[in-house]
């Protein structure tokens, strides 16, 4: 129970070869891999892949989980059961239970080992239904299949198990990672696996080994399937033995380790990883690393061997290091994150890991359901959050998206949040779930750019939105150019949409702000070449509209009150670059 992962899990330590021959080099049973395959490609990929789905979950209906009760409450009547093939405790209740098991658990639940199978009761909830208990030698239980294709990140594997072969279009993704002895390319090879699940129910084969290796290796993992029940905490209701010392919250843990860390580790041992072989690298990590690495990338000291640790491997080949450090920071996400020096972690992992170990640790933040998880991550870790972004695909950045709907402008408003929210709603903009997002923001979209922190996000979504989008959030500002061209903040926002508009629309505002309305005295063109703020915004229209016709409009409107405006600090830079414009004409000099 040292790891969790999500679907796009891929790339082992070192490149695979591709399978040069495209025929299957065997069959296991009775279906061959290209009669599924072929009946499965005659229909349409969408409906192909539902079908799939469909199947897998009539296949997999039954399957037995392995886990042991970590939290139990009698009076309540209810429990969570903890699994290495389950990422996050699952929510039993003792209704599930049969009688006997019932009795049982009712005099002593805590550490009990326990077979179920899991429902998913939809918004990423699931529970455990079937629940018994078992020995606690009791091992995981491994299924049959096939490798029926592959994937850039992985195999599709056809389940055999069971019902298999009354559903033959089921498909279980398996990652790279866990394919590792395979070649990619290699297809109807037999194959045994475990299956895990996530919190958004999405099912994948782990510990995928040939059909005919397995029984080899059955007694050399006999051991290490042996498992001793994990505990946490003590809570409301629970039941622990006098004698649990496993009960230590991570702040304990944390300062029990301070003064270890202060003698086994230091800056010395941080150079010495720099000049490591793989060999050594190897003994340090499983020596000294492993088994508290979550609690080590917190410490000051400690964080800087992991990081030395993190480089180094990236620079050797043929060492696993690197696997295991994400799966680690996987599992630990949350905690290493609310540190300082647990983001430094995770952000050398993101700067030196290979994508696919990227793309693993970047769907985290898809485990992450609240503003308030969103913010605690954001108090030192908004630079890997940004990160992380660009490990995401479309369907994973809307998810991220949605999680803060509601809640944009506020974010928007924050100092310590507009730098996140910028960089996810910039990786949004070219993305279908944008317009639903939109509107939320176009709604304040004039306070934000008012606002001395959302003024760079307006800014960012004019800069980096496609032309549809980005003509929307220019036309906001039409009719109030002269009054948020002199706003403190505002006017760099002004200037972004003159950049950043159609010809028409730089146009428009220009005319805007040179026309006299019948209740002013003066051109508003006038007002801000002397405004501190304003000034600027006028230099950005004398650059914009060079070379058309509303260029001439703007530079008259300047310079028929030249007189009132030679004295004006501000209005002195705008005269000087119609002068010089000149100048440069009249010379020869000016840029075409």
């Amino acid at each position: 129970m040292d790891r969790t992962r999500s679907v796009s899990e891929s790339h082992p330590n070192c490149p695979l070869k591709k399978y040069q021959n495209n025929s299957p080099p065997g069959t296991a049973g009775a279906i061959s891999a290209s009669s599924s395959l072929s009946s499965l490609q005659s229909v349409p990929n969408k409906a192909r892949k539902d079908f799939a789905k469909y199947s897998l979950s009539k296949v997999l209906a039954d399957y037995q989980f392995l886990g042991n009760i970590v939290t139990f409450k009698p009076q309540e009547a209810y429990g969570f059961i903890r699994s290495e093939q389950v990422t996050g405790d699952v929510f039993f209740s003792l209704n599930h239970m049969d009688s006997t098991d019932k009795t049982s658990c009712t005099t002593g639940a805590l550490g009990r080992w326990v077979n179920f199978v899991i429902k998913d009761c939809g918004k990423k909830s699931m529970e455990a239904r079937r629940v018994s208990l078992v020995p606690s030698s009791t091992t995981v239980s491994y299924l049959s299949g096939r490798v029926m294709n592959w994937a850039k990140i992985g195999c599709f594997i056809q389940v055999t198990s069971g019902l298999g072969l009354q559903h033959l279009h089921n498909r279980l993704f398996a990652p790279l990672v866990e394919t590792g002895e395979f070649v990619i390319g290699e297809v109807g090879i037999g194959v045994t696996f475990k299956v895990h699940v996530d919190r958004s129910f999405r099912l994948e084969g782990r510990d995928v080994t040939r059909a005919e290796n397995k029984n080899e290796d059955t007694k050399e993992k006999g051991n290490a399937k042996v498992r001793k029940p994990r505990r946490r905490a003590v809570t409301e209701g629970s039941i622990v033995g006098e004698d649990d010392d496993e009960v230590a919250t991570e702040g304990e843990k944390l300062l029990s380790l301070k003064h270890i860390t202060t003698e086994e580790f230091s800056d010395e041992l941080v150079f010495a990883v720099e000049s490591m072989d793989a060999c050594d690298l190897s003994a340090l990590f499983d020596k000294q690393l492993k088994t508290r690495l979550s609690t080590l990338a917190q410490q000051p000291v400690g964080s800087k061997v992991v990081v030395a640790v993190i480089k180094r491997a990236a620079r050797l080949e043929g060492i696993n290091v690197e696997e295991k450090i994400t799966r680690m920071v996987m599992a630990n996400f949350k905690i290493i994150c609310s540190t300082k020096q647990g983001c430094a972690v995770v952000q050398a992992c993101l700067e030196n890991f290979y994508p696919a170990n990227k793309v693993m640790l970047a769907e985290q933040l898809l485990e992450l359901d609240t503003v308030e998880e969103f913010s605690v991550l954001w108090v030192h870790g908004s630079h890997i959050f940004s990160m992380m972004l660009g490990s995401l695909d479309e369907n994973s950045l809307a998810m991220v998206g949605f999680s803060l709907s509601g809640h944009y402008v506020t974010l928007s408003s924050h100092i310590r949040h507009y730098k996140p929210v910028r960089a996810l709603l910039v990786s949004l903009v070219n993305t279908d779930s944008f317009n639903e997002i939109l509107p939320e923001v176009e709604q304040e979209l004039v306070s934000l750019a008012c606002n001395k922190f959302g003024h760079f996000i307006i800014s960012a979504l004019i800069e980096s939105s496609p032309s549809t989008i980005k003509s929307r959030l220019i036309s906001a500002f039409t009719s109030k150019i002269a009054t948020l061209s002199i706003h403190q903040v505002c006017h760099t926002v002004i200037v972004t949409a003159l950049e950043q508009g159609t010809a028409s629309t730089q146009a428009a505002f220009i005319e805007e702000v040179c026309t006299v309305s019948t209740n002013q005295a003066d051109m508003a063109v006038i007002k801000l070449t002397k405004d501190r703020y304003g000034h600027v915004v006028v230099l950005a229209m004398l650059k914009v509209s060079r070379h058309k016709q509303v260029h001439n409009v703007l530079k008259a409107s300047i310079l028929c009150k030249q007189d009132e405006l030679i004295e004006n600090e501000f209005a002195a830079k705008v005269m000087k670059t119609i002068k010089t414009e000149f100048h440069n004409r009249t010379s020869g000099n000016y840029s075409k």
